[in-house]
Formats: structure tokens, C-alpha cells, sequence
């Protein structure tokens, strides 16, 4: 064949294929780029449960969806879990559950500003009783589940409140358990005991049992509370979620104490 007709040829093939190449290269990208997708959300979403303890409600704090109205009229029922409870069981005719993560900002805001009201004016005196579930937010914040199970640890040495106390009066994003443990030892704790039970773990089912009471009366976020009616280790009233002036608790209060 002459050259100049297999230079032909070959322009007229380049030609052709040029003209489908963008095409092709367009849905060849498309297809990785959607592969890849896919499997960042796979990836994402087992990690998510992982974390969370299956928690499926960790996507939801007080700070991202406080709404308008954020209380629930609907009533509802909860324990008061197995953390140590505030308050004289045998006088208390109303009840707060609160489901809280202690790193959560509005957790801190609560228990700074409006609970020292509530205990002084409600629970030392015997009006009503107080207790806290673990509702630890992992997908955003990825000390709380520790800090839960740190928090059984400090109670299994009668310093649960103390705990309590401590994480929300420290900056919570700096409460590794390297920190937690020295805070462990400056309130006196036996290390050794202490120590032991944070390796073992012993208060997963625990916690995990605040977070599937918190998920069975459909939690929006943390702090949330359950206050009401209490009798036979049970409150039964409404869902309050954020935090709040003492005041807005003081009128909820007054509908069961009256």
C-alpha cells in the first residue's frame, strides 16, 4: 500500500477515535467516582455503629437541633438506670432522668448553670430525685463512650458525682483517660482498683442499656431529660431536650409537684 494512503487511514482512524474519547472518558470517570462513593458510605456507616455502640440517635446533639419547641408533650417512661441516684427515693414524688454525654458543650451549659438551683432547691430537700444515663454521642464526640465507662469506675469508688462534677468544670475535649486517671488520683482513688476496671470494661451492657432507653423514647440529642411522676424506681412524665433556664425546669417541676 503507498505511504500516503496508509497516512490516510491512520488520520481517519485518529480522527475517529478522538471523537469518542472525551465521551468515553466521561462515563468511565463517572463510574469510579460513584464506586467510590459507595463505598466511602459503606465505610462510613459501619464505623459510625461501631462507635456509636449502636447508638442511632449519635448524629443528634442539643447544639445542632435544638428546635422551637423542645419539649415533649408525649409521655413517656424511663428507669433510673444503674448510675448512683441524688435525692431521698423514700420522699420524692417527681423524678429527673437526665441522658447526657460528658462531652457534650450543653451538658456542661446544664450542669453549671441550672442544675446547682435544682439541687439545692429540689433534691437536697427531699422534693425529688436525680439521675443520669449515659447517652454518649461518639460520631461527634470521640472521648464520650470513655468517659462513660470511666464514670462506673469512679462510682464503683463512690465518686461518681464527683466524676460528674469534674468533667464538667475541665475543658471536655482535653479528658483523655490519661487526664481522667490523674484526675482519679488527686480525688484519693485506689489506682490499682481503678486502673483494672478501666481494662476491663466492666459497664459496656450498662451503658449500652442507657443508650437503648434513651432510643426507645426517640432521644433527639443530649442533655435530654425525662422529668415527672416517680414511683417504683421509674419517672414517668415528659421529654425536655437542651439546655435551659433554671426557670423553664421550675415550671415543669410545678406540674408534678403540686
Amino acid at each position: 500500500m503507498p505511504k500516503k494512503k496508509v497516512d490516510t487511514e491512520q488520520n481517519q482512524n485518529t480522527s475517529i477515535l478522538n471523537k469518542y474519547m472525551l465521551p468515553i472518558s466521561i462515563i468511565i470517570a463517572g463510574v469510579i467516582i460513584g464506586m467510590a462513593i459507595f463505598i466511602s458510605s459503606r465505610g462510613t456507616s459501619n464505623t459510625t455503629q461501631n462507635l456509636n455502640n449502636t447508638n442511632s440517635k449519635s448524629s443528634a446533639s442539643a447544639s445542632q437541633t435544638t428546635p422551637t419547641n423542645n419539649t415533649n408533650t408525649n409521655t413517656v417512661t424511663v428507669s433510673l438506670g444503674s448510675n448512683p441516684v441524688l435525692g431521698n427515693i423514700k420522699t420524692a414524688k417527681v423524678g429527673i432522668v437526665e441522658f447526657g454525654d460528658f462531652q457534650c458543650p450543653y451538658c456542661k451549659e446544664f450542669n453549671n448553670s441550672a442544675f446547682p438551683t435544682i439541687q439545692s432547691n429540689y433534691i437536697n430537700n427531699g422534693k425529688i430525685i436525680y439521675s443520669f444515663r449515659n447517652y454518649p454521642l461518639t460520631t461527634i464526640h470521640p472521648l464520650s463512650l470513655g468517659m462513660a465507662q470511666e464514670s462506673g469506675c469512679f462510682g464503683e469508688q463512690g465518686k461518681f458525682w464527683e466524676f460528674v462534677s469534674k468533667m464538667y468544670s475541665t475543658n471536655q475535649d482535653t479528658n483523655t483517660p490519661n487526664v481522667v486517671a490523674q484526675y482519679a488520683k488527686e480525688m484519693g482513688l485506689n489506682m490499682t482498683d481503678y486502673n483494672n476496671c478501666v481494662q476491663n470494661d466492666p459497664f459496656q451492657s450498662k451503658i449500652q442499656n442507657d443508650i437503648n432507653a434513651g432510643n426507645r423514647i426517640n432521644l433527639q440529642g443530649t442533655p435530654s431529660f425525662v422529668i415527672g411522676k416517680y414511683k417504683n424506681n421509674k419517672v414517668t412524665g415528659q421529654i425536655i431536650l437542651g439546655s435551659r433556664a433554671v426557670s423553664y425546669y421550675e415550671t415543669i417541676l410545678s406540674q408534678y409537684l403540686n
